[in-house]
């Protein structure tokens, strides 16, 4: 672990002013409209939470499909030949690692959409540092390709940190905290997360998470998204979230079913995002993002 920090804190940084592509998110995330800073989860140690990881015995690998529509096109993105929105699509796969005293995995992350070409490989690690309480870092090493119309640099490579713990408080309230990318190597990244999750009955779980941007005052750049979790007969669950995100500019709902079995697992999710306004340029006007992901879990 010593030295996965070490390697960590010692990669380029690099600040830009590009604009930015939008988070990959799991099937799970998307049914919770991004929900989930406080859950233990597997395969979201590589995209949101890395310290979850610490909790989990075994392996597991995962592979994610998401197809992206744009519902509403606006006229002035029909009449900009530079802005076509052309065939989207993500894919994602995990591998993770729990056998040892450190806990963690990798993964890869392709993202096609709205003239962006992102390829993410993540690495991370995380450990118990108390009988409750654990402590994750995330590696994350990008790829990013832009359209013309947004600047002459199309290319660009930069490395990332992410810090996160999870505290079990008790059998029905779990906590946990997020920093990403602190050290502000991509320009527009650096969040503080807080969330947690409580058991309302041993069928229903809510889910909050509440953040902001570091970089920028706090009065105008924050985020709160919330979901609710329905566990029907013992292995299949029903979610449903609500995200306000003033950083990016963001808001919708997220929606999925997933069946979770003891070697085998599916998730279907749908994520709906409206811009919030004209401060989001990745969107025009009356424009919805609708993120469509199938995923698979094997574990053993």
């Amino acid at each position: 672990m010593r030295l996965l920090l070490i390697c960590f804190f010692n990669v380029l940084i690099i600040s830009s002013t590009w604009a930015q592509i939008r988070d990959l998110q799991t099937a799970r995330l998307n049914s919770s409209a991004g929900t989930g800073v406080a859950s233990i989860l597997m395969t979201e140690g590589a995209i949101l939470n890395p310290a979850s990881s610490a909790f989990f015995d075994g392996s597991g690998l995962s592979y994610q499909n998401t197809t992206v529509s744009l519902k509403n096109e606006n006229d002035a993105r029909k009449n900009n030949t530079d802005r076509k929105w052309g065939n989207p699509r993500t894919q994602a796969a995990f591998a993770a690692d729990h056998s040892g005293s450190v806990k963690g995995g990798v993964s890869y992350q392709n993202q096609k959409e709205n003239g962006f070409n992102r390829t993410r490989y993540t690495l991370h690690g995380a450990s118990m540092t108390g009988k409750n309480t654990s402590v994750g870092v995330l590696y994350r090493y990008t790829q990013d390709e832009r359209p013309e119309f947004y600047s002459s640099k199309k290319h660009k490579t930069f490395h990332q940190v992410v810090i996160g713990t999870t505290t079990i408080v008790s059998e029905d309230l779990t906590l946990g905290a997020v920093i990403v990318d602190p050290l502000n190597a991509n320009k527009g990244d650096d969040r503080f997360l807080g969330g947690f999750q409580y058991g309302i009955t041993q069928k229903l779980l809510l889910t909050a998470d509440g953040g902001i941007q570091p970089s920028r005052s706090y009065q105008s750049r924050y985020l709160w998204r919330a979901a609710v979790q329905l566990n029907l007969f013992s292995d299949f669950f029903i979610r449903a979230g609500k995200f306000y995100d003033h950083i990016t500019f963001y808001q919708g709902t997220g929606w999925g079913v997933s069946w979770i079995g003891p070697k085998l697992g599916v998730e279907f999710a749908q994520k709906y995002s409206d811009r919030m306004s004209d401060k989001n340029t990745y969107l025009y006007e009356k424009e919805k993002i609708v993120d469509t992901t199938l995923s698979a879990v094997v574990q053993f």
